[in-house]
Order: C-alpha cells, then structure tokens, then sequence
C-alpha cells in the first residue's frame, strides 16, 4: 500500500531514527477450545513449560522462551522485542511480560537485538535493514513452533522504543506471517515499507517521555492507520489517566489504537499503568488473528 505519506515521514523523521534507534533507558479468552490451525503438528509439538525461563541460542545470538503451565495445546505466542542498549532479560524484568504470559496463557519469547552470547551487554536492533534481523526473529519463531505447540495464525509483536521500531519493521515485511502488534514508546515508524494486507497495530506512550516525544510516537500511529486505510474517524477509547486514548476501525476489518498517558517518562511503565497497557495490548491481539 505506496503512499505518500510514508515518503513525507522519511524526510520528517530520517535523522532522529539514526539517533533514537540507540536511545533507551532501559481479560480475554484463552481460546482452549479451538481445533488446531492448519500447521500446528499435534503429535509432534509439546505443551511442556519451561522451569522459569529456557535459554535457546541460534545463530550465535541467545534468546528467552517462557512456556506457562496450563496451554490448550493450540498457543497463542507474543514476541517481545527489547528497546536499545537492553537486552532480552532486562526487558523481560522491566516489562513484566512472563507474569502476564503465566496469567493470560500464551507463549512468550524474547529474542536479542545483536550476536552477542554475554546477556549482560546491551544490544541494539537493526530496525532500517530489511534483511537480518527481520529474519533472524522469523527463525527464533520458527524454532519455537518446531517444538511447542503455537497457533499460526495467533503470532504477535510487541516491543519498546529501538524494539518497537523492529516490530513495526517486521510487521510491515512479514504482515502475512505475523497477525497484529503493540509497541510501547516506538522511535519513528518504517518508513519506506508497505505492507502486503492491513494488519492491526497498537501504540502506546507516555507524555512526559523526553526521549521520543508525543509527536514522534503520534506519527507512528499515524503511519499504520494510513497503512489500514480507509479507516473511519477516530473515536474515543477510554482508560485511566490518558492525555489522547484513540481507536480507528478500518474496512479491512483491522483496528488501529493510540494512547498516550498523563507524565511517566521512557522507560516502561509500572503498577496499574502497566496492567492497563499490556491488558489492552492482549485485548488487541485476541481480537485480531491472521485471517
């Protein structure tokens, strides 16, 4: 979907992405009744959880799987990608994402943004190229789905600042593969890409973040309900807190969602602000699988 938007974002954007891709500080239903999709190798692939969190290491580089107990057979799986200068186990720690995996029932993974086998050192995302990182995540999911049993039409992004301009990145390359996203405090949106279908996208920010300013995530939304175009007006979306709380519904069928909180800064956030944000983001996914 070309649009002239994205060429007019390149040029706005083009020198804060070089810059902000290093900068970080760093209920729905479970569906435990669904056959298995097309893909899902019943016999072949498990359900066993991992004790915590299991250590993989393809390609040279490590990543982190967490396999709650009590999965229906048929997962759903969340990749969640760490911000710059971060790592996988930081973001995990930070973001609370292997509680929320335990609680909501999916599989979780957190790949590593560079080849690098000392988790203690921070790593970044090769968000602008459009070959290596793309599918190096690609082959972490892969991996996963050779061994657990994950619903294929059920495989999401999210991720934070640099993460969240690679899920937004590899939403937009693999859109067929990968069924909708969420990000947190994404730096500027994939400029120069076009999706092959409309897929759903969520972002979120907080308004005293003064490392990637309201404008710039705004135009992060902005890029993906063009990219889902025709979309209707937007309408207000509730929440606690908000300085902007939005929602787009669009033809094809897809959702598009803004928010963006009163203070808070870059880094992710805590306590009940938390719980609202990654609520809505698994509300988001649940909603919208891979047709």
């Amino acid at each position: 979907m070309a649009s002239s938007l994205t060429t007019r974002l390149a040029a706005l954007f083009g020198a804060a992405c070089a810059a902000l891709s290093l900068a970080v500080t760093v209920a729905a239903p479970v569906y435990a009744d669904e056959e298995p999709e097309p893909g899902v190798n019943a016999a072949a692939c498990t359900t066993s959880p991992t004790s915590g969190t299991e250590e993989r290491g393809p390609d040279g580089r490590k990543y982190l799987v967490k396999v709650p107990a009590g999965l229906s057979g048929n997962a759903p799986l969340v990749v969640a990608l760490h911000g710059g200068y971060s790592n996988p186990r930081q973001h995990l720690d930070q973001s609370g994402w292997e509680d929320f995996a335990t609680e909501k029932k999916f599989i979780l993974v957190a790949p590593r943004g560079n080849k690098d086998e000392n988790d203690s050192n921070p790593s970044t995302w090769a968000w602008h190229d459009t070959a290596t990182d793309v599918a190096y995540i690609k082959s972490v999911v892969e991996a996963v789905k050779a061994k657990w049993c994950v619903n294929p039409k059920r495989i999401h992004l999210s991720g934070h600042s640099n993460g969240g301009q690679m899920a937004s990145r590899t939403g937009c390359l693999e859109s067929n593969y990968f069924a909708s996203g969420a990000v947190y405090a994404p730096a500027p949106p994939p400029t120069g890409c076009n999706p092959d279908r409309a897929i759903s996208w969520g972002v979120f920010h907080q308004r005293g973040d003064g490392t990637v300013w309201h404008e710039m995530a705004y135009s992060h939304v902005m890029y993906w309900m063009w990219e889902n175009r025709p979309c209707n007006n937007d309408t207000p979306d509730g929440g606690t807190n908000t300085f902007e709380s939005k929602r787009w519904s669009c033809a094809s069928g897809t959702q598009v969602v803004w928010r963006t909180y009163h203070g808070g800064n870059h880094d992710w956030p805590t306590g009940a602000r938390r719980a609202e944000v990654m609520n809505r983001m698994w509300s988001l996914f649940q909603g919208n699988p891979l047709p």
